[in-house]
């Protein structure tokens, strides 16, 4: 299978809780400055800003976010048949390939944890089995990926093998390492290695539980799920983003501009810069500080931000 995206690099994600449009006015000078080349629009109505943000950035590639725990919600409550859920997730389809959108993010979370063994639970699998197949069926151009928690193991009443086990057409799962404490509080130094580190440990066990199918590096294509980090645009130092960032091929960021502070605004420039440099490796902020004439010493602290970005606003 192939790469449905044209590089690696960071997506981030636009979402505001006042809607699309909110969230496009509020980034668009940060993104007309970092040039991502793909953006995330976090929305059920992706057409609303779509055009805008193609006339700043020409090149990008758009993906669709849907969160679709409402609809979890719906078929598990007799509200809605298994058959009308399917049909909303193919509207979404729909609407992701009108703006000609590279990949739909399904963003599934609390509402698809349900008992074992239980009707709603069986609901909920042939709901998700019926939509994934069929979205992959009618939109085979437009990758399918998936985003929730980054440990399987402490969410075993999610349904994983569904969204993402081998008869899934799922290609990434993208797990939210989220780092930060809560209420405002900067994560401390380290704490996002650290979980993310942890997070791995636990997708390795719902490999070895079949929740997962596992990708084989040693194969031309991709056999299974590639799993990604999601990680947040605020209240996490950009020094440990950064360097986390380039060891995986492909990164999200949480989010822009609602959920954006200065560490998060700066993370976005820094990794999209060096992937522009062709950087984009564990050892590319090391790089980048021996072409700056500075320590390297791999830390994305103030000179090297300065020499990279400037100074974010």
């Amino acid at each position: 299978m192939i790469d449905h995206f044209a590089s690696g690099g960071v997506i981030p994600t636009l979402w505001h809780p006042e809607g699309i449009e909110a969230a496009w006015l509020g980034t668009r000078d940060l993104l007309r400055r970092a040039r991502p080349n793909v953006v995330q629009l976090h929305t059920w109505q992706p057409q609303l800003v779509a055009e805008a943000v193609r006339g700043v950035l020409p090149d990008a590639q758009l993906v669709c976010g849907f969160g679709v725990d409402s609809i979890a919600r719906d078929v598990c409550k007799l509200r809605m048949s298994v058959a009308e859920g399917v049909r909303v997730f193919l509207r979404l389809g729909e609407r992701a390939k009108r703006v000609g959108a590279r990949a739909i993010m399904n963003n599934a979370e609390a509402s698809w944890k349900r008992p074992p063994n239980t009707d709603e639970k069986r609901r909920l699998s042939e709901l998700v089995r019926n939509a994934l197949g069929e979205l992959h069926a009618r939109f085979p151009e437009i990758a399918l990926l998936h985003t929730s928690y980054d440990h399987p193991s402490y969410h075993s009443t999610y349904n994983w093998n569904d969204w993402c086990g081998p008869q899934s057409p799922t290609e990434e799962s993208y797990f939210q390492v989220y780092a930060a404490p809560g209420d405002g509080m900067m994560a401390h130094r380290g704490a996002l290695p650290r979980r993310e580190a942890r997070a791995f440990a636990s997708f390795e066990a719902a490999v070895r539980a079949g929740w997962f199918a596992k990708d084989d590096p040693s194969t031309p294509e991709r056999e299974g799920i590639c799993w990604r980090p999601y990680y947040q645009a605020h209240s996490v130092p950009a020094r440990d983003t950064v360097s986390s960032a380039l060891k995986h091929k492909r990164v999200a960021l949480w989010a822009f501009s609602a959920r954006a502070d200065r560490d998060g605004r700066s993370t976005l420039l820094a990794l999209c810069e060096l992937e522009r440099l062709g950087l984009w490796r564990a050892d590319g902020l090391e790089e980048f500080q021996r072409m700056a004439g500075l320590e390297p010493d791999k830390i994305y602290g103030p000179k090297t931000e300065r020499a990279l970005v400037g100074t974010p606003s």
